[in-house]
């Protein structure tokens, strides 16, 4: 068991809210969000370019080292206080190690997703070839009926999340809770978008695919933005219940990319896009001119988890085979160093602090191939 670092008179509130591939430019369309945090960092990394491994680093304060939080210790063990998790991501699931040390976790792989391929993993091991029949079979059927019918959102919507939180939360206590949103992971599908959801969905897939023509490059971006608007407006419930004193902690996972270079989604490329995610803070201590996302738990601690620091310099991402170091201003690969708009420097001391850094390899295809399936990775 993990020594606790806090006693009930030092416990408070806390809560982390993470959404999936949220780019950094389009925080800017969260207005709520943005108001109700005291704080926003431009300058803070992920660590990984999927939720795959993020994850490790967001709760274990660890750089990672496969798809489980197994292999690291949680930040929720530290906490003495009720703790709420309810996740809207397979990969974020009991069966990657997520739900320890949560007195309540809600996640896909717990029942609390009403998708129709979680609904057949409910009946069906997923590690059995009749699953994966089964689920290859209700993607054709799917791609068959959405032109003609009403579809359901690809993943579990926001309201739901905020509804089920506001209910488990111990209102009157110290708590600490955990939500991590889908929107805006593709397929992009919004309430209010310019087109039906059938037709996004399959726009959005064919787009991240590598297919699509001009006029689905011109209407993804839009899909986009929608979804992160209509997050934000749920989200402004939340920050309206919960209570004025608790340490908020607001994060993207990883970024996307929207066309740039010619690529859609989150493939393995430490670029800006990815790595350079939106984050803010309420009530937080204060932190150094970098943050990575490894820090977040030193940041909901107010003292040192695993490799965080609140005051950072150099924040440091790897996927497969490939590694990345980040400052404010300069980003390093094995291809050079750069400035965030892509213009070739020098910085030898950068480069040495790369060099250095010997990440485990990870790949998204260390998760179980029916979740990367349902997540249209496969």
């Amino acid at each position: 068991n993990s020594t606790k670092r806090l006693n009930l008179t030092t416990s408070m509130k806390r809560l982390l809210v993470t959404v999936d591939s949220l780019r950094r430019d389009h925080f800017a369309y969260m207005p709520e969000t943005q108001s109700f945090l005291d704080r926003t960092h431009d300058r803070t990394f992920a660590t990984f370019t999927a939720t795959l491994g993020s994850f490790q680093s967001i709760l274990g304060g660890e750089y990672p080292t496969s798809g489980h939080l197994t292999d690291c210790e949680s930040v929720v063990s530290e906490f003495d206080t009720h703790s709420v998790g309810i996740t809207t991501n397979r990969l974020l699931s009991e069966r990657y190690g997520y739900s320890k040390g949560f007195d309540t976790f809600h996640s896909p792989h717990t029942g609390n997703d009403d998708s129709l391929k979680d609904r057949v993993g409910a009946l069906l091991p997923s590690d059995t070839p009749i699953y994966r029949l089964a689920v290859k079979t209700l993607n054709a059927y799917q791609s068959i009926v959405a032109p003609v019918s009403n579809v359901e959102k690809s993943f579990r919507p926001a309201p739901e999340v905020i509804d089920d939180f506001l209910v488990e939360f111990p209102k009157d206590e110290d708590w600490f809770g955990w939500l991590h949103f889908m929107e805006p992971h593709h397929p992009y599908d919004p309430e209010e978008g310019p087109v039906s959801r059938s037709r996004a969905q399959r726009v959005s897939r064919r787009v991240i695919a590598g297919a699509g023509d001009e006029s689905d490059f011109e209407l993804v971006p839009e899909l986009y933005r929608a979804e992160i608007e209509e997050l934000d407006e749920q989200l402004a419930r939340l920050w309206e219940a919960i209570p004025d004193e608790t340490r908020v902690v607001f994060s993207a996972d990883h970024g996307e990319f929207l066309g740039e270079a010619g690529l859609w989604g989150h493939p393995n490329e430490l670029r800006p896009e990815i790595l350079n995610v939106p984050f803010g803070m309420k009530n937080c201590p204060e932190v150094g001119d970098v943050v990575s996302l490894i820090d977040v738990p030193t940041i909901l601690l107010d003292e040192q988890f695993g490799e965080g620091t609140l005051d950072r310099e150099i924040a440091y991402a790897s996927v497969a085979q490939k590694k990345a170091a980040m400052t404010t201003e300069h980003l390093a690969t094995a291809d050079g160093v750069t400035t965030f708009d892509g213009e070739s420097v020098e910085n030898p001391q950068l480069e040495r602090a790369l060099e250095r850094f010997d990440p485990e390899h990870v790949e998204k295809e260390d998760a179980d191939e029916s979740d990367l399936e349902a997540l249209g990775y496969l």
